[in-house]
């Protein structure tokens, strides 16, 4: 029987910086120093979701969750389960589509 997993929401917020490519679009993540790439811009949410939550689960692993949620200025709702693959990471984003001009514009979730 498969172990429940438990929903840990963030209370913090990141801009992340959209673009297309002939073929694919990019999320750049100028303050966790990350990029990433979908096929569609579904795909791109949903690789900017997985990312996050990988890289919460990769530090909450190495027991530095708690020093790099202080760090940025974030708080997770509720306690934190003890075994790092009972997590699952939801934090709030931002995607700003980047212009040709560098202008941008948000687009809400």
């Amino acid at each position: 029987m498969p172990l429940a997993v438990g929903l840990v929401r963030i209370h913090g917020k990141l801009r992340w910086r959209c673009f297309p490519t002939e073929s694919y679009w990019v999320g750049v993540c100028d303050p966790l120093k990350l990029t990433v790439q979908g096929d569609t811009w579904a795909d791109l949410m949903q690789s900017i979701a997985e990312t996050l939550n990988t890289m919460l689960a990769e530090l909450h692993k190495s027991q530095d969750l708690d020093a790099f949620l202080r760090t940025q200025g974030w708080t997770a709702s509720g306690p934190i389960p003890t075994h790092p693959e009972d997590v699952r990471f939801d934090v709030p984003f931002i995607p700003a589509i980047v212009g040709s001009d560098d202008s941008q514009a948000d687009v809400r979730q």
